[in-house]
């Protein structure tokens, strides 16, 4: 068997912070779903808040009819199925509270006109809240949030991937007990990046309890991972199926020939918390902005 490529101390071993950073959030997984999630977010608050959620509203809620006029209509430059969407303002009047109220709802096609008797339904006990019965208290469907949401929630899944990769990486970088595993297969997956396929790696080892176990390692970037006959790899003795090999650690962290696990650049390792950074501010400054008037 080869000797260890690295010379990793016994655990635990001590992984400054910036190596933990670099591993948490580095990796495809993890810098590809923060880049999903952050653009994928712009359209669904861009939809989502002109979508219709008043059924919802409606129906939690007690409500009241009466009759309405239509004021005004307006086209919203929006459509659905190349059919135009209106804006159609209407003015209603509440008897009991001797006021009177004025409402928008829209029509995927023009379906009123100025001066049109319609029935509206507000709720009882805040009349501001109000919609022509048929049409919608949003600029569109609810659906259409449901199909932009699918980008976003994409990306949820792959930073929950990678962050499971990170913690996975970084405790088994401190705690791991060293092995070496002999790849034994090999197969392609239907993932590509950077027009290279991702191959599903399977290396066996045999842990302290003397049985063989398996490590899996995916990645496009293969010679890294067959340059040598034995493959360094760290894994928990404690259920050595959760192994995973050095030279496939997320966010590629540095270790010398003399065992040091160590960051060359600083300013890699801040680097991966650029999109995240990114993401949570942006967004985060919208969901406050959103939430602030309710």
């Amino acid at each position: 068997m080869d000797k260890y490529k690295y010379a990793l101390a016994l655990p635990p071993r001590p992984v400054p912070w910036p190596v933990r950073t670099q591993v948490l959030f580095g990796g495809f997984f993890n810098q590809f779903g923060w880049l999903f999630f952050g653009f994928g977010m712009i359209f669904a608050w861009i939809f989502g808040l002109s979508a219709d959620f008043s059924p919802a509203r409606f129906a939690l809620s007690e409500s009241e009819t009466t009759q309405g006029t239509i004021s005004d209509i307006q086209g919203t430059g929006a459509s659905e199925n190349d059919t135009p969407v209106y804006a159609n303002h209407f003015v209603f009047r509440v008897e009991r509270n001797e006021a009177e109220y004025f409402g928008v709802s829209y029509t995927t096609g023009q379906r009123y006109s100025v001066g049109q008797t319609v029935p509206v339904q507000y709720l009882a006990n805040n009349p501001d809240v109000s919609r022509i019965e048929g049409a919608r208290g949003g600029e569109f469907s609810a659906w259409v949030l449901c199909l932009v949401g699918i980008f976003p929630v994409i990306g949820l899944i792959f930073i929950f991937a990678g962050m499971r990769r990170g913690i996975k990486g970084n405790r088994l970088l401190q705690n791991g007990k060293i092995g070496q595993g002999r790849l034994v297969d090999k197969s392609p997956t239907n993932t590509r990046i950077n027009n290279r396929t991702v191959f599903k790696l399977t290396f066996e080892f045999e842990a302290d309890d003397g049985m063989p176990y398996q490590a899996i390692a995916k990645s496009h970037l293969t010679e890294n991972l067959e340059d040598e006959t034995w493959e360094q790899l760290l894994y928990n003795p404690k259920t050595p199926n959760e192994a995973v090999l050095a030279d496939n650690l997320p966010g590629a962290p540095d270790i010398d020939e003399s065992g040091n696990i160590y960051a060359t650049n600083p300013a890699r390792s801040l680097g991966v918390l650029i999109l995240p950074a990114i993401a949570l501010i942006i967004h985060g400054t919208i969901f406050l902005y959103v939430i602030n008037p309710l």
